[in-house]
């Protein structure tokens, strides 16, 4: 599938390059913040596809020592339903075992809440920097370890093979993957980090593998 830049594109890139230059919304500026997907913003509906007998609910994780971006979305015969998604935010000034307990609580409080059935984690990474290599794999092993602990089944997709289902291309840029999230779960996401769009991403990876027999699943780590 081809990406065409129109104006939600646009109104993407720019609100991105903003929160680059450091620019944020009243709603942002917080510490120690488990942000969610506004309500209203999170009405099902989504992509008929081939079908899973059931429901099975997928969660997202994105995972940062600084941000971390979740998403929910459920499998429904033959359809995705967003369900929510959000950011796990700690603020700079804080330390990296404060920063692991505060990952961890939060997860844990959104297994409780929504209840998944299986996470998704993105796999493959690489960092040039030694110690920023460090805090990914540091914040990678405390969200792990909270899924380990829950007796989730957990499935890791290498950031092209993401890209690839959702945009139908492997190098697409993390705005591209917002606007076709958006238009896959038909939800306005404009307002929402591309850390909670990355996760709903992982999400959809995982459900499209869900609904087509003809692929085969990663094997849980």
């Amino acid at each position: 599938m081809g990406m065409k830049n129109d104006e939600r594109l646009q109104a993407l890139l720019e609100a991105s390059q903003a929160r680059g230059r450091g620019e944020r919304s009243t709603q942002e500026k917080g510490a120690w913040e488990v942000r969610t997907l506004p309500r209203k913003a999170t009405r099902p509906t989504v992509v008929d596809a081939s079908g899973v007998q059931g429901k099975v609910r997928v969660l997202g994780m994105d995972t940062a020592l600084r941000k971390t971006g979740w998403g929910i979305v459920d499998v429904v015969g033959k359809k995705w339903v967003a369900v929510d998604c959000g950011v796990i935010v700690n603020p700079p000034s804080a330390s990296i075992t404060d920063c692991m307990r505060h990952l961890n609580n939060a997860i844990k409080g959104l297994i409780e809440r929504y209840s998944p059935d299986a996470a998704t984690i993105e796999g493959g990474f690489y960092c040039k920097n030694a110690r920023t290599a460090i805090l990914l794999g540091t914040s990678r092993g405390a969200v792990l370890g909270v899924l380990a602990e829950a007796q989730l089944p957990v499935y890791e997709y290498a950031p092209r093979r993401v890209k690839q289902v959702v945009t139908g291309r492997g190098d697409s840029t993390k705005e591209q993957v917002a606007l076709m999230v958006s238009r896959l779960l038909r939800i306005r996401v404009e307002n929402l980090a591309n850390d909670s769009t990355d996760a709903l991403a992982l999400a959809i990876c995982h459900a499209a593998a869900l609904m087509n027999p003809a692929v085969d699943l990663e094997q849980p780590l």
